[in-house]
């Protein structure tokens, strides 16, 4: 029976012999890779170069180089010689003793391959960041308690923080801090320093309250929330109790050094722009101010009316004297709003205002020409009558009843009829002020004033409508 079981020898050689296959294919593979990157180097470098026979040659001779490369390790055994009649008494077998062997029969030493030797592999390198040394661990029993591992070492870690802690706040609680404080009054500001184990300003606050040095209502201008430093500085604004008038009713404020406005905040005072306000809200108040504050609302309506055009009388020195022209108005329409004022919640009063015509007036006019006197204006007519009118002249500086000299757009009335001092529009005449009187002048004649004789003549006795106006407010 065959005996089919290897030795050592055999399977340490076929062991040997598969490493050497896996070299040479390793290496056949970096080969080709390299190939391979030439041939995309040459493609790109010379386009019309013929790589690919070139490769082809370089690959053969490659590989008739690699199979006359025979790889043994230093820590490898050499092949062992085969069995068999190699020897030299066995190569001499077939000659008898003390003759020469047949130099036919003599074969010549087979040359065998020189196995290149190389040494052991080295030994890996190894990055010391991407693994770093391990974390040094003490030998005694208590330090491998603290520190013999990472969940040791965290917790360790975890409980020094928390005793540092505490005694941080041990320390800040007990030992006391100097702050200063500066009690602002309406005469001025003091000044002193003060120490406390206060931990914040609103305790700060409550524990100066408590020794009666502030009051209840006094404001501390650091933010309550704010932690007590040594030689911080803290601002009291000392209170006194004041009336005032709120919204039409009695009612009593703490006042501190500071603006209207920051002590109707500090008491809880509402109030908008609307508001009236005394004094007002900029103003520095003192230990005696009496604030007062009006509640403003406004009731606002809107409504539609028909406006009705208007005649208006206007004296127009474009037109000459005594000539008159009218112009024919129209009604219009409007929105107009109502705005009534509530002070404290009682009526004062309301307004009228316009908000948008829908279809907009126009007045009728009558227009008067006073080109002679050059008045202008507009007027009311308060009276129109029939005059029986006449003309007189006189010298240079002559005066009328008034004292008052007499020219071109004076007249002289009956002040039974017509006052004196009457501003009156006299048709083909024009302008004319009632300064004077005269003997024939009764009821409603009206002597007016000429340049001259001829013109008085010109005119002689005319009756002619007149009006007597005053002027529009």
């Amino acid at each position: 029976m065959e005996n089919n079981i290897k030795t050592e020898a055999e399977i340490k050689k076929e062991t040997i012999q598969l490493e050497r296959e896996q070299v040479r294919e390793k290496i056949k593979e970096l080969i080709e890779a390299e190939y391979a990157r030439l041939e995309e180097e040459a493609a790109r470098i010379a386009p019309e170069f013929d790589f690919e026979v070139e490769a082809e040659k370089l690959r053969a001779e490659e590989e008739e180089e690699l199979a006359k490369v025979s790889f043994a390790w230093a820590d490898t055994e050499p092949d062992e010689p085969e069995s068999g009649p190699a020897s030299g008494s066995e190569a001499d077998a077939g000659s008898e003793p003390g003759q020469a062997p047949d130099p036919e029969t003599v074969k010549e030493p087979e040359k065998r391959k020189v196995k290149k030797e190389y040494g052991p592999l080295p030994k890996a390198k190894v990055s010391h960041s991407k693994y770093p040394k391990p974390y040094y661990v003490p030998e005694s029993a208590a330090g491998k308690m603290l520190w013999g591992d990472r969940h040791r070492r965290t917790l360790t870690a975890a409980v020094i923080m928390l005793v540092l802690f505490a005694g941080y706040q041990a320390w800040d609680y007990l030992v006391p801090k100097t702050v200063n404080i500066d009690y602002v009054t309406y005469g001025g500001t003091q000044h002193i320093e003060y120490a406390t184990t206060a931990r914040t300003a609103a305790e700060l606050k409550s524990e100066l309250t408590e020794k009666g040095d502030t009051g209840e209502h006094d404001l501390m201008d650091t933010v309550p929330e704010m932690p007590v430093k040594s030689n911080m500085t803290v601002g009291i604004r000392q209170a006194t109790e004041t009336e005032a008038k709120i919204a039409g009713k009695e009612q009593k404020l703490w006042l501190v050094p500071g603006t209207v406005e920051d002590n109707l905040e500090l008491n809880g005072i509402s109030f908008d722009d609307d508001d009236e306000i005394k004094p007002s809200l900029d103003k520095k108040v003192a230990d005696d101010t009496s604030i007062v504050v009006n509640e403003i609302h406004y009731d606002v309506k809107e409504k539609k009316e028909t406006v009705e055009a208007v005649s208006r009388v206007i004296l127009d020195p474009s037109l000459a004297s005594g000539v008159q022209e009218t112009s024919e108005g129209n009604d219009g329409e409007g929105i107009f709003t109502y705005t009534t004022k509530y002070v404290n919640g009682r009526k004062k009063g309301t307004e009228r205002d316009l908000k948008e015509w829908i279809t907009e007036p126009h007045d009728s006019e009558l227009r008067l020409g006073t080109s002679g006197t050059g008045n202008s204006g507009e007027y009311i007519v308060e009276r129109t009558f029939t005059a029986n009118t006449t003309a007189y002249t006189a010298k240079a500086g002559a005066r009328g009843a008034l004292g008052m000299g007499v020219h071109f757009g004076t007249c002289a009335v009956d002040p039974g009829f017509v006052s004196l001092r009457s501003e009156l529009w006299v048709e083909d005449y024009g302008y004319a002020y009632a300064c004077d009187t005269g003997g024939a002048v009764k009821g409603n004649v009206v002597d007016l004033y000429m340049n001259s004789r001829g013109a008085c003549t010109s005119w002689g006795r005319r009756n002619k409508t007149a009006y007597v106006i005053i002027p529009a407010e």
